[in-house]
C-alpha cells in the first residue's frame, strides 16, 4: 500500500473562486487557508511503523545525506536516500532485513554496481552506486563474467539460492555508475515497485529544526492563445510586482539539514494568494513511471536560463501527478483589479518544518500590452494527439502524449547544405526543429532527405547539433531507395546528417615492457560522436574483466582478478569499438 492523495482540482475563475475559498478551505497553524486533508497528507502510518521496526541502518557509518528521496533530477525525482561516506570508498554494507538476494546488476550508468534483497514482507531494498560485493557474491559474479566474457551484468536469482540475515555484510560502498561521488544509494520498494520515502517512515532518527530555504520565487505571465497557452517572463525588481491579468508562480527551493551540506528535497510546495490556497504539491511516495513526468512540473524556460529548477503552480493537462496536486484554476491566478495583493509561497520539509516568502502583486495591463504577440509562429500540435509535421525534406512525428500541452512548433530549414565536421562532405541540410522550451515526454522521429556516398553508408547518422556546433549523435537508419535518414530524438533542437569517421580514442598511461606496481591497469576510452558501442580487455590471449566507469571514460582491469600469473610478461590487448563499427586496438607488454 502506498500513500494516498486526496484531490482537489477545481478549473474556476479566480472571482468565482474568491468567493467559494471562505467557505470552502479551514484555516491553518500559519493563518493561511489550506485544502483539506485526509490523514495527515494520507500517509498510512501502520505501514511506517512496519518499515521503521523491520529495517536496520544498511551502512557502518555515513556523514548525514548527500541526497534524500523527492529531489528534483530533471528527468525523474530522486527515489532514495544518498548516504554520504565523507569521500571514502569501502564502507560495509549490509542487508536491512532477512531475505534473499535477488537482483545484481554492473553497468557503467544508473547504479553501477547494484545488489538488491527480497524481503519476505514483500519489500525489496536496493543499494546502489557500489565498489564491489562481499567475496561470496563477487566470486559468483566473475564466473559468469568469464563465462559469457562480457563484464556488464543483468542478473536475477530465485528466491532459495542466496539467502541473508539482517546485519549480513552484502557490500562496500563506492562511487560506480552515475553517481557523483562516493556515497550509498539506499532504496526501498514496496510490494508494487513503489519506491518508499525513508523520510517518512523515520529509520533515520536526525534532527532537523532547519526549514527549507527559498532561493528564488519568479512570477510567469500567461494568456490564452489561439488553443495552448503563451507564457512570458515578469520582472520582479520593485517592492511591489507589476503583474499581467493572469500569470502563476514559479518556486526554487531546497531543504536543509544540520550536519549536511546538501540541497535536499522539499516535501510540499504551496502557494496562496491573499490568505487562500492557490496551488499544493506534496510528494509523498512517487511510483517511477509517474515520477517521469517531473518535467511538467517544472518551468522549462527558467531551467534553461538559470540551470536551476523551479515547481511551477501552472498545471498540463497531460500532467500524471495531479494525484498529488491540489490547484484552483489549474494554478493560474487571475486577478480582476488593480488592488494590491499578496502572494505568499510556502515550503515544508517531511519533519514538518516551515519556510514562508512573501510578495505583494498589482495588476498593471500597461506593462504586458505588447507581451503576447499577434499571431503564433509555426505548426500547432495538439497534446492528446499523434502530430506528424512534414516540410519539403522533413518531417516530425510527435506520438500521442509526447507533449505535456498544446504548442505551436516551428520547423524551419537553416540551411541548405551543412559540413558538420572536418573531412565529411554535406550530406543533408541543417534544420532546427522546436524549442529547447519545450520538454519532451516521448521520443519524436525525425526523417530527413540526404544524399550519402557510398563510402560512408555504414557511418552515417543523424547528429543533433549544439552550440559552437558541437555535435551528438542520435543514431539512425538510413534508406538507400527514398535517401532518408531517421532516427528517434528525445528533445527540439537542431539537426543533420553526417558520418563519423574518427575511431574512438584509447590512452594508456604504461610504457611498453614497463613493470607494473599496483594491481591494476587503468585505460581512458572516448569516442567523441557515436559513442562507444562495446570494448574487450585480453591478457595473454584470454578475455579480462575491465570495469567502465562512465563518469571518467576510465576501463580499470583488475590484475587481481585477470587469472594470469605473477612475476610473469604479459600481453595486454584493448579493442574499443564505436556504435557505427569503427575500432581502435591497443598492444602493450608489460610485467606483473
Amino acid at each position: 500500500m502506498y500513500i494516498r492523495f486526496y484531490i482537489k482540482r477545481v478549473a474556476l475563475s479566480y472571482v468565482c473562486a474568491t468567493l467559494c475559498l471562505s467557505v470552502l478551505f479551514s484555516v491553518s497553524s500559519y493563518g493561511q487557508g489550506t485544502f483539506s486533508q485526509e490523514n495527515d497528507q494520507g500517509v498510512d502510518y501502520a505501514r511506517q511503523k512496519e518499515v521503521t521496526d523491520r529495517f536496520i541502518v544498511p551502512i557502518e557509518t555515513y556523514g548525514g545525506f548527500a541526497g534524500t528521496y523527492g529531489e528534483l533530477r530533471g528527468d525523474h525525482f530522486h527515489c532514495g536516500l544518498d548516504m554520504r561516506t565523507n569521500g571514502v570508498e569501502g564502507r560495509k554494507i549490509y542487508a536491512a532485513d532477512d531475505g534473499y538476494v535477488s537482483r545484481i546488476t554492473i553497468s557503467p550508468w544508473g547504479y553501477g554496481n547494484m545488489i538488491m534483497v527480497t524481503h519476505p514482507s514483500g519489500y525489496k531494498t536496493i543499494y546502489g552506486h557500489l565498489q564491489g560485493f562481499a567475496s561470496k557474491y563477487k566470486k559468483l559474479i566473475a564466473e559468469k563474467q568469464y563465462k559469457e566474457e562480457s563484464w556488464r551484468q543483468y542478473i536475477d536469482f530465485p528466491p532459495d539460492s542466496l539467502p541473508v540475515k539482517r546485519g549480513d555484510l552484502i557490500a562496500f560502498s563506492g562511487n560506480t555508475g552515475s553517481s557523483g561521488g562516493p556515497h550509498l544509494h539506499f532504496e526501498v520498494l514496496d510490494e508494487n515497485d513503489v519506491p518508499v520515502n525513508l523520510q517518512i517512515t523515520r529509520i533515520f532518527n536526525l534532527k532537523d529544526d532547519d526549514g527549507p530555504t527559498i532561493r528564488d520565487v519568479r512570477l510567469v505571465g500567461c494568456a490564452p492563445f489561439y488553443g495552448t497557452l503563451y507564457t512570458f517572463p515578469v520582472s520582479m525588481k520593485k517592492d511591489t510586482v507589476a503583474v499581467p491579468k493572469s500569470f502563476y508562480v514559479a518556486v526554487d527551493a531546497y531543504d536543509v539539514m544540520a550536519g549536511t551540506p546538501g540541497k535536499l528535497a522539499v516535501y510540499k510546495y504551496e502557494v496562496f494568494l491573499d490568505g487562500n490556497p492557490v496551488f499544493s504539491f506534496t510528494e509523498g511516495n512517487i511510483p517511477t513511471s509517474t515520477g517521469r513526468y517531473i518535467a511538467s512540473l517544472l518551468d522549462h524556460p527558467l531551467r534553461r536560463s538559470t540551470g536551476r529548477y523551479y515547481v511551477k503552480t501552472q498545471i498540463d493537462p497531460s500532467n500524471k501527478l495531479v494525484d498529488r496536486i491540489e490547484a484552483v484554476n489549474d494554478g493560474i491566478i487571475t486577478l480582476e483589479d488593480s488592488l494590491v495583493h499578496e502572494i505568499l509561497v510556502v515550503a515544508t520539509d517531511v519533519y514538518g518544518n516551515i519556510s514562508r516568502q512573501r510578495i505583494k502583486v498589482s495588476r498593471t495591463d500597461s506593462v504586458f500590452a505588447d507581451a503576447v504577440p499577434f499571431s503564433p509562429e509555426g505548426d500547432f500540435v495538439s497534446w492528446d494527439k499523434e502530430n506528424k509535421l512534414l516540410k519539403d525534406g522533413f518531417s516530425l512525428i510527435l506520438p500521442e502524449e509526447s507533449l505535456f500541452r498544446n504548442a505551436y512548433i516551428k520547423t524551419y530549414k537553416v540551411k541548405d547544405s551543412y559540413v558538420a565536421q572536418d573531412k565529411v562532405p554535406a550530406m543533408s541540410a541543417l534544420w532546427r526543429c522546436g524549442d529547447g522550451d519545450i520538454p519532451l515526454h516521448k521520443s519524436a522521429t525525425i526523417t530527413m532527405k540526404c544524399d550519402i556516398p557510398s563510402v560512408y553508408l555504414d557511418k552515417a547518422i543523424l547528429a543533433r547539433v549544439g552550440a559552437g556546433g558541437y555535435l551528438s549523435s542520435c543514431g539512425g537508419t538510413y534508406n538507400p531507395l527514398t535517401k532518408e535518414m531517421t532516427a528517434t530524438v528525445g528533445s527540439f533542437g537542431s539537426f543533420c546528417v553526417t558520418a563519423d569517421i574518427t575511431a574512438p580514442e584509447v590512452n594508456i598511461n604504461l610504457k611498453e615492457g614497463a613493470t607494473v606496481k599496483g594491481n591494476t591497469l587503468k585505460l581512458v576510452i572516448r569516442d567523441r560522436l557515436s559513442g562507444i558501442g562495446d570494448f574487450r580487455a585480453e591478457i595473454d590471449g584470454h578475455w579480462v574483466i575491465a570495469a567502465l566507469d562512465g563518469k571518467t571514460s576510465t576501463l580499470t582491469i583488475p590484475l587481481g582478478d585477470a587469472r594470469i600469473a605473477k612475476g610473469k610478461k604479459h600481453l595486454l590487448v584493448v579493442v574499443v569499438e564505436d556504435n557505427v563499427g569503427n575500432k581502435t586496438t591497443v598492444r602493450k607488454h608489460f610485467t606483473w
